[in-house]
């Protein structure tokens, strides 16, 4: 069965950071580094698969994340069972 998880980014707030954000929604391990080399490490090996993954910009946050996204996006490339896409409201 695919999981899917929505990443609202209103709800970044409520985290120290954007990566504890990203640990706890997408319930990495606790050895998670909180970088992106991490969570590249995560994606590509330590995820349950398969899952797809949600990118909601439900906010005004300015902040850029592409980095991230960018990320989300090479992962989904690589990665049987992983897809990643944006929410579109």
């Amino acid at each position: 069965m695919n999981k899917t998880i929505e990443l609202k980014l209103s709800h970044i707030k409520q985290y120290d950071s954007v990566h504890h954000w990203l640990a706890a929604q997408l319930e990495l391990p606790t050895h998670y580094g909180h970088n992106l080399d991490a969570l590249w490490d995560c994606l590509t090996g330590h995820i349950e698969l398969p899952i797809t993954i949600l990118w909601n910009n439900d906010c005004q946050d300015q902040t850029d994340y592409s980095s991230i996204t960018d990320l989300f996006e090479e992962a989904s490339g690589e990665v049987d069972g992983l897809e990643f896409g944006y929410v579109l409201e």
